[in-house]
């Protein structure tokens, strides 16, 4: 069985193929809206893609299934709640996909949102026991997903607890998305675990009782991606046109460490927003105000629109998010950091700590 993770930076999306190479066929997981990745990687090796699968109809970005559809032939699968304005197949609770050796045994874990899946998979020339589980956007490492963009946490905790951490200790996991996501809140930025690491160690599944679940997963929520509700119809094909395109050349919402520290070589004073955690403002800080992700929407009172905002964090993609965030407030004096605070520990201040 060949198993490839894909991972691509905006969004922090990951996205999956599984193939067989003996029977020359494969299987893509979330695609992403740029589909050659797929095309040639499967070519590379031989093989066809028969089957898409979408774990949910996604909120946070563009999805290429329809388009890998159109151009291979092969059918996208969706949770049969899951109402999709183009022709797909209905996946249910135990439904078992065959992929040449490698089979896929769907999961019903919403939560997240109602049409969530997740998909064990066993490699059958090695035994029927599941080897790994996609866990879409139900389960993170170090986190879970936000149940939000509507979904419902009472739903996420039956869903984790009574079948995910139903699954053997050894069992490994792959989810949907890493750090730098908007789909949870604190996820780390490793792309894999195992079911048992995540028992032991995973922040969000301490809480026992639903009660306490529930109230965790709805505290301290990052903001929200921009329009998602438009960017899920375009992914189920009610929508014609992709929503997610930029009401602005996102170039010139962006600014580079070197153009700050001439800015503020010339005594220019812009408002420094560090929206990282308390923990790593500590190691290391610009001398900006922080205001975490996760806090942004609750503060929004505290940042003034007409001022200019410069937004930064470790590496730029939580930062991009807030600015597309406050854009979409109406904040139009707002740039993002490039390459975040490591980027200006490494190219113009080495005193600044790197972690």
């Amino acid at each position: 069985m060949i198993f490839r993770q894909f991972q691509h930076d905006p969004g922090a999306c990951l996205s999956y193929l599984i193939g067989c190479p003996s029977h020359r066929v494969c299987v893509v997981i979330d695609p992403q809206i740029q589909t050659d990745i797929y095309t040639s990687f499967a070519a590379g090796q031989g093989m066809n893609i028969v089957r898409i699968i979408e774990t949910h109809a996604h909120a946070d970005h563009l999805s290429g299934a329809k388009l890998l559809s159109a151009r291979t032939g092969a059918p996208v699968h969706f949770h049969d709640t899951a109402t999709t304005a183009y022709p797909t197949l209905p996946l249910r609770d135990g439904d078992e996909l065959a992929v040449g050796n490698a089979l896929l045994r769907v999961l019903h874990t919403p939560g997240h949102t109602a049409d969530s899946v997740s998909l064990l998979v066993s490699d059958l020339s090695r035994s029927r026991d599941p080897w790994m589980v996609l866990t879409g956007d139900t389960l993170f490492v170090g986190d879970t997903g936000r149940p939000d963009l509507d979904g419902s946490p009472e739903m996420l905790y039956d869903s984790i607890w009574g079948k995910l951490l139903s699954l053997p200790d050894g069992v490994e996991m792959f989810p949907g998305h890493a750090a730098g996501s908007s789909c949870g809140k604190a996820m780390s930025p490793k792309t894999s675990s195992t079911i048992g690491y995540e028992r032991l160690c995973n922040p969000a599944l301490r809480f026992r009782s639903k009660e306490e679940f529930v109230a965790y997963v709805l505290s301290d929520l990052p903001v929200q991606p921009p329009r998602f509700q438009q960017v899920r119809g375009y992914n189920l094909g009610a929508v014609a046109e992709p929503p997610i395109e930029k009401t602005y050349n996102v170039s010139s919402l962006q600014i580079t460490v070197t153009e700050l520290r001439e800015r503020l070589a010339r005594g220019e004073r812009p408002f420094l927003l560090d929206v990282r955690e308390e923990a790593e403002y500590r190691m290391a800080n610009l001398g900006g105000t922080l205001i975490p992700m996760r806090e942004i929407p609750a503060r929004l009172s505290e940042l003034e629109p007409s001022e200019e905002i410069i937004v930064h964090c470790h590496h730029g993609s939580r930062s991009q998010r807030v600015v597309d965030f406050l854009y979409e407030k109406g904040f139009r004096n707002v740039k993002n950091l490039v390459g975040g605070i490591d980027a200006w520990s490494v190219e113009i201040d080495q005193t600044v700590p790197r972690y």
